[in-house]
């Protein structure tokens, strides 16, 4: 039986110590170096989705039940007198790599999406108790907000190796997309006599953007769009020229002691936002005799400055640089121990556990991202020509909590090649 255990140890931990890929949360933004890394020896091609979905209404074990109970009374407790806030990360990229002796080359190109939201504390106030106090019915009306960073990046990779070390370097052209800054008023009105409640709401805000065509990229008139494809084409290509940002991140890693550093985002020059365009919407809901109708109003953006000086990043905590360190060891599973220092705003660090069992590779990530704790865990399935990675994560202020899934995250990666 001791025999079997000691067989079984030493097999397990071969396995998980051959695995030649770096499955962590992290990836090659965290060191560039780690573009060497992969499971394929000449050619790689793929594409990775990624989407973190951080409110208080349902969690990921909610998506297994039969019917979802959203407890207003219990987020309208918590909030104090602030608004509720609700963020949305949303992540697609494509990559291609290429390894020829001892040099890697990888072109990636990714569209970020950041998005915080902020709902009136008066409108959560009437989903949970209503809009009557001591018998009366109340007018409710408050403030919230609505930012967005929509940011397309274009990396170039390369890496060198030697014998016992890896040379990364990077350079990234980012185009912001859309930046967006605006707020949202709500208020609600009754009509006893009629016996209808009416919520109306109201957005009005400025965004920034360093392409021209961005009215017409967001239009809602697919035949439009189509007339005009070549327009937006052009604009993004020559945006991509004009008025794109420039940085630079460089790493090495230590094959044989198994550690890397590396210093990341260092701004070379700023995006330029020449477009600002003016955003706004309105609409309203109607409650009458327990039917509910509504009236969403065509969200408008219109051109108003064609040549203004903002730019991206406006303030070094907008695209902060970091330094990044990792060191690896093996007992039974590779065990990571990292952190990222972003200057100006703080320090990330966590620990990662991976491995691989024959062809599945597995890892459980816990990690404090500042002013949050997160626990990211998945599994994959490599055949070396194709594989699949698949992980979810959850997010919490409390690490005691970080079990509990309260949010929505998932992430999706597939590479083939050969």
């Amino acid at each position: 039986m001791k025999k079997l255990l000691i067989f079984t140890i030493i097999i397990f931990s071969v396995l998980s110590f051959s695995n030649p890929n770096i499955n962590k949360p992290w990836n090659y933004s965290f060191n560039p170096a780690l573009v060497d890394y992969g499971t394929r020896n000449l050619i790689d091609i793929g594409v990775s989705g990624d989407v973190n979905f951080i409110q208080p209404f349902i969690n990921f074990g909610d998506l297994f039940k039969d019917e979802i109970i959203i407890d207003f009374n219990d987020i309208y407790d918590n909030l104090g007198e602030e608004p509720l806030p609700i963020n949305l990360n949303a992540d697609v990229s494509a990559f291609g790599k290429i390894h020829l002796w001892f040099l890697s080359y990888a072109k990636i190109v990714d569209l970020k999406t950041n998005t915080k939201v902020a709902l009136p504390n008066d409108l959560m106030k009437l989903l949970s108790y209503g809009n009557v106090e001591n018998g009366v019915i109340v007018d409710l009306n408050g403030e919230g907000f609505l930012n967005s960073n929509i940011i397309f990046t274009d990396t170039n990779y390369l890496s060198f190796v030697s014998k016992n070390s890896i040379f990364g370097l990077s350079f990234s052209n980012f185009l912001p997309i859309a930046i967006i800054r605006s707020n949202v008023d709500f208020n609600q009105t009754s009509n006893i006599e009629n016996a209808t409640l009416k919520i109306n709401y109201n957005l009005n805000g400025d965004v920034y953007s360093s392409l021209k065509s961005l009215n017409t990229l967001i239009l809602n008139d697919y035949d439009d769009y189509d007339n005009h494809d070549s327009e937006i084409d052009e604009d993004i290509l020559n945006s991509l020229g004009e008025n794109a940002g420039l940085k630079m991140s460089f790493g090495y890693i230590n094959k044989s002691n198994r550690w890397g550093i590396s210093i990341n985002d260092i701004v070379i020059k700023n995006a330029e936002m020449k477009y600002t365009y003016t955003l706004s919407a309105t609409g309203n809901i109607l409650v009458d005799n327990m039917n509910i109708e509504t009236d969403q109003g065509t969200p408008t953006l219109e051109m108003l400055d064609e040549s203004s000086s903002r730019v991206f990043p406006e303030v070094p905590l907008d695209l902060p640089m970091n330094i990044s360190a990792f060191y690896t060891f093996n007992f039974l599973f590779d065990i990571t121990p990292h952190l990222q220092y972003y200057f100006g705003k703080g320090l990330d660090w966590g620990i990662n556990f991976d491995g691989n069992l024959l062809f599945i590779p597995f890892w459980l990530d816990i990690s404090n991202k500042i002013d949050y704790w997160t626990l990211n865990t998945g599994f994959g399935i490599n055949i070396h020509i194709i594989d699949i990675n698949a992980s979810v994560e959850s997010a919490s202020q409390e690490f005691g909590n970080i079990l509990n899934f309260k949010n929505l995250a998932f992430k999706l990666n597939i590479g083939i090649g050969i």
